[in-house]
């Protein structure tokens, strides 16, 4: 399976409903150190993340807006309703599929995803800049060739193409979802067909993504050791969940991760909004699996 060879075409109402769907799942599914209905953070609960995603989904999927607009709207919004970043990269990564489905052009996603970096604007860059400094993430801020607080005179590819060394949304942006075509979206469909069960597919391809790339957010708040450490975590859960091939025991596992992971303060949320595009991604252009 190669989506990245998909044609683009724009269905708005699939596209909500690929968003939603994709955002419902986020938070259903256990991926340890990430709020779930089971767990959330101190700071942060389900509830903020539903109200993240019914406020923003007719802003991610219009058809009129540019891509910083779908951003910056998205953003406000946010924060109008949770006041907190709860989605961030998710709005970085989604606004960036769906701008790039409609595009008038005879060309395969990878393709439009490239188009949509390289020919972004200066308002667009301005408009991305201010979304960061809303939502104040641990990540993209200031650097010794730019600054977001100060509207840089850079495009939207430089940008993330110096930040992509410390931050994998902005790697996305920068090699036009490299990580997500090439791995993300084939392991996801590999685990779909090898595990029976949605939610567990989905929590074992969290595993996955976090054992191949520590997470950035946790580079940031605490170092490369600590990201490294709990990747470690991870792949020590996927070999003991392969061989426990009937499942029945995977939810206890995957809560006991759970909670390790929030008694450290340490949430791969990176890690989480990748596979949100990503689920996104394949319900729109194949259809996530009914249960």
């Amino acid at each position: 399976m190669d989506l990245s060879k998909y044609k683009i075409n724009f269905i708005q109402d699939k596209i909500d409903e690929s968003y939603i769907n994709s955002c419902k799942l986020d938070i259903e599914c256990i991926k340890p150190g990430n709020v779930n209905k089971v767990s959330g953070h101190h700071d942060t609960s389900c509830t903020d993340f539903i109200k993240s995603y019914e406020s923003t989904y007719r802003i991610i999927s219009s058809s009129e807006l540019s891509l910083g607009e779908k951003i910056e709207n998205s953003i406000l919004i946010t924060q109008e309703n949770v006041k907190t970043n709860t989605n961030l990269g998710i709005i970085l990564l989604c606004s960036l599929f769906v701008q790039s489905l409609s595009l008038k052009k005879d060309l395969c996603l990878e393709e439009a995803i490239e188009y949509v970096v390289v020919n972004s604007t200066k308002e667009d860059v301005s408009k991305i800049c201010s979304s960061i400094n809303i939502a104040k993430p641990g990540g993209l801020g200031k650097h010794s060739n730019y600054d977001v607080s100060s509207d840089p005179d850079i495009s939207l590819l430089d940008i993330m193409k110096i930040s992509s060394d410390y931050d994998l949304i902005s790697k996305q942006y920068a090699f036009f979802f490299e990580d997500i075509l090439r791995f993300i979206l084939p392991t996801l469909d590999n685990a779909f067909h090898r595990i029976k069960d949605r939610k567990l597919a989905i929590s074992y391809t969290f595993l996955k993504i976090l054992e191949k790339y520590p997470d950035s957010h946790i580079c940031r708040k605490y170092d490369d050791k600590i990201a490294k450490k709990t990747s470690n975590k991870a792949s020590d859960l996927i070999k003991i969940l392969d061989g426990d091939t009937r499942h029945e025991s995977w939810g206890k596992k995957l809560m006991s991760l759970d909670n390790h992971f929030k008694m450290a303060r340490v949430n791969p949320g990176t890690t989480a909004d990748l596979l949100v595009v990503s689920m996104m991604i394949y319900d729109y252009f194949i259809g996530l699996p009914n249960r």
